[in-house]
């Protein structure tokens, strides 16, 4: 009797399956595991080239009231078209009046940039300025920018000079010992850097045409590398 029973619902069980609507399973054309394609895949850009450091020259004319410089400093004329000339340079010139503009400049410069710094009479103790980020009011700075050389020719006045700070990694001051022009040059350029002082002795308007100090400057600029750690703007 039991037997005839479990016969009985086994029977039952296959009929009300045949009359279930089931879902198709994978045909030959759609194999188990894979999706229908909803496009192509674009191929993989390849990396953009490295682009090479550069380095910024940023020179500083000389004059006694800024805008002279174009006539009073004449004689770096030959330093910068030697510099110009270099594969790996871009030399920007200004009166001292306008080291803001230099200041603006370098702010926006990628941070593995080389910057460097040069200037002559006026343009050197601007310089100073440029590199403390003092804007020219007691009292009022901007951030210190990174410069990785400074070269400065004879700055003056003596007594508008700044100390500089270890955001300039190297300065070469050429000083005239003897500068014998109505008190101009000579000044001294100092702080906690690394500074090279290099003592000259003739008047304050030759050295601009200094040959030999262009090029030392020429040679320390095709030197300088670019610091790992150093950063745009500190």
């Amino acid at each position: 009797m039991k037997c005839s029973v479990r016969i009985l619902a086994g029977a039952v069980m296959l009929v009300t399956l045949a009359g279930c609507n089931t879902t198709q399973g994978p045909t030959a054309t759609e194999p188990l595991g894979y999706a229908e394609a909803t496009g192509s895949i674009d191929p993989i850009d390849p990396l953009p080239p490295i682009r090479p450091v550069k380095k910024h020259v940023f020179l500083l004319m000389g004059g006694l009231n800024g805008g002279d410089g174009w006539v009073t400093s004449a004689g770096m004329y030959a330093l910068r078209s030697s510099l110009q000339a270099l594969p790996d340079v871009e030399l920007t010139t200004y009166n001292w009046k306008s080291y803001k503009d230099a200041y603006d400049a370098i702010a926006l410069l990628p941070k593995h940039d080389i910057v460097i710094v040069i200037g002559y009479s006026g343009g050197g103790h601007k310089a100073t300025w440029l590199a403390n980020g003092y804007s020219g009011v007691p009292g009022r700075y901007w951030g210190r920018p990174r410069i990785d050389l400074m070269v400065v020719y004879d700055a003056s006045p003596t007594w508008a000079m700044m100390p500089i700070h270890d955001n300039v990694r190297r300065a070469i001051n050429f000083r005239s010992a003897t500068p014998l022009f109505f008190g101009l040059g000579g000044g001294a350029l100092v702080g906690n850097t690394e500074i090279e002082t290099v003592d000259i002795y003739e008047h304050h308007l030759l050295v601009q045409i200094n040959q030999t100090l262009h090029q030392q400057t020429i040679a320390e600029v095709k030197k300088v590398q670019k610091s790992v750690d150093s950063t745009a703007v500190q």
